[in-house]
């Protein structure tokens, strides 16, 4: 018996929980040795923040990226293990990441050092967090409106000041911008009838222009990383297509702060490129939840889940 068709998604800022990536942990020798490695690496108690540190401690920006980060790499472990045990191959389609879950796919396709990617995401946290602490941003979800409904209200009520950060499906957005003209963009979201509109605790204005300062500053870093051809298609998420190219990689992550994350059509490019099941590889279930609300329940797996692999096989 073999697994279907599936593609592996690395969730972004957002997932964190108390206890994220400790069942890994207790299990796995690897993710103890990927735990040592990240500690020392980051300077960060990552076993402490991610065992034993309640979420809204974990949410700010410099220390929620390196957790999450390590936690899905321990998920992305704990699947291999569990594929193995079934004697079953590791052999996924493509692999992408959402926002922040793009530098763990990179490292999970072998175009990243795993050394590399904890440097990266530790000071991709740090200094999005000192962006935050300048100019105060902010980020809201809004579901149940259309991408023209969505767009105008940013149009009308946000200005230059509010962008379209995400579109997560075809009536899922992630609006960013500064903190007076979101509060603007929220109510006229809210009067349009939206089904929802919920504002982040994350505190800066991510995917968006307002983190070009933080991009300029995050470019002397990726300019000291080496990237190699992936061993898997990497999707670029905010470009919405797949690629084995370093070049392209490299390209993506100059902009990847301030571009908007084009995830649904990704999906789309991924169900193109033969996966038949998404498979969510990180803490929680973020982006099953989020997939959940337009794909059948047999098409997304949360890989946080015990029985991941079992479903795999159906």
């Amino acid at each position: 018996m073999t697994p279907s068709r599936y593609a592996l998604l690395f969730p972004g800022q957002g997932a964190q929980f108390l206890g994220m990536g400790q069942r890994w942990h207790d299990r796995l020798p690897l993710v103890r040795e990927l735990f040592d490695l990240a500690e020392e690496r980051t300077g960060l108690p990552l076993r402490d923040l991610c065992f034993r540190t309640p979420r809204d401690v974990q949410a700010r920006t410099d220390l929620t990226q390196p957790c999450v980060f390590v936690a899905s790499l321990a998920c992305w472990m704990g699947l291999q293990d569990a594929l193995a045990w079934h004697d079953l191959p590791y052999a996924p389609v493509c692999i992408g990441g959402h926002s922040l879950g793009h530098f763990t796919a990179l490292v999970s396709a072998g175009a990243l050092d795993i050394g590399d990617g904890l440097d990266l995401v530790r000071r991709r946290g740090e200094i999005m967090y000192e962006e935050g602490r300048r100019r105060a941003g902010g980020m809201a979800t809004v579901l149940g409106l259309d991408h023209d409904r969505v767009s105008g209200i940013v149009a009308e009520e946000g200005g230059d000041l509010v962008s379209l950060a995400a579109v997560n499906g075809p009536d899922q957005f992630v609006v960013s911008g500064d903190l007076t003209r979101l509060r603007c963009v929220v109510a006229a979201a809210e009067r349009a009838g939206a089904e929802r509109v919920v504002t982040l605790s994350i505190g800066i204005a991510a995917h968006s222009p307002l983190m070009a300062a933080a991009q300029d500053q995050f470019a002397a870093e990726l300019a000291t990383i080496r990237l190699a051809p992936p061993r898997l298609p990497v999707v670029l998420e905010t470009a919405a297509g797949v690629t084995d190219d370093p070049d392209q990689i490299r390209l993506q992550l100059t902009g990847h702060m301030t571009r908007p994350v084009l995830w649904w059509e990704s999906i789309q490019q991924v169900r193109q490129a033969g996966a038949l099941q998404l498979v969510d590889v990180g803490p929680g279930r973020t982006l099953s939840r989020m997939l959940h609300r337009h794909l059948p329940e047999s098409e997304v797996i949360s890989g946080d889940q015990p029985h991941a692999v079992t479903a795999l096989l159906r």
